[in-house]
């Protein structure tokens, strides 16, 4: 699949958090509850719109995501695919990138995903194991330890 990477401006927040809000709401509304100012004001104070890179699809922004660079890993902090592009291969091609980009960089990839959400099956497909678990989280690791296969 084309698509094209772009770092996040100040003028895409609005987009991010519809975003957010169309792919996550459902998940965190069965987990703890929806609170529209709580989840507002969360996604402005610690979600910066510069951290995400946004993902392009003939000339649509369709997806964004955020990677933070830790010490020892990278921490996949959100993968928002919107639900045009969903189970389309979007996703995977993302995630298959990122695989690349942190092999190179010589540290694992890891996540968390609520429990309720199907996406935990679409990362186990991609060679991520659950290494921890709580409550409301699986986190799961992907680490270096075969190679990538193609799309």
């Amino acid at each position: 699949m084309d698509f094209r990477i772009r770092q996040g401006e100040i003028s895409d927040q609005e987009w991010l958090y519809k975003l957010y809000c169309s792919t996550m709401r459902t998940y965190i509304e069965q987990t703890w509850g929806w609170d529209e100012e709580f989840q507002k004001k969360g996604f402005q104070t610690n979600l910066h719109p510069a951290k995400f890179r946004i993902v392009n699809v003939n000339d649509d922004d369709v997806s964004a995501y955020l990677v933070n660079d830790e010490d020892n890993h990278y921490w996949l902090e959100m993968l928002l695919v919107g639900s045009t592009m969903q189970g389309k291969g979007l996703g995977t091609a993302i995630i298959k990138k990122l695989q690349a980009e942190t092999k190179k960089g010589g540290k694992p990839l890891k996540l968390s995903v609520l429990r309720v959400n199907p996406a935990k099956e679409f990362y186990s497909r991609l060679g991520f194991f659950v290494y921890d678990q709580d409550e409301s989280f699986f986190k799961m690791e992907w680490a270096d330890n075969k190679p990538i296969q193609p799309m």
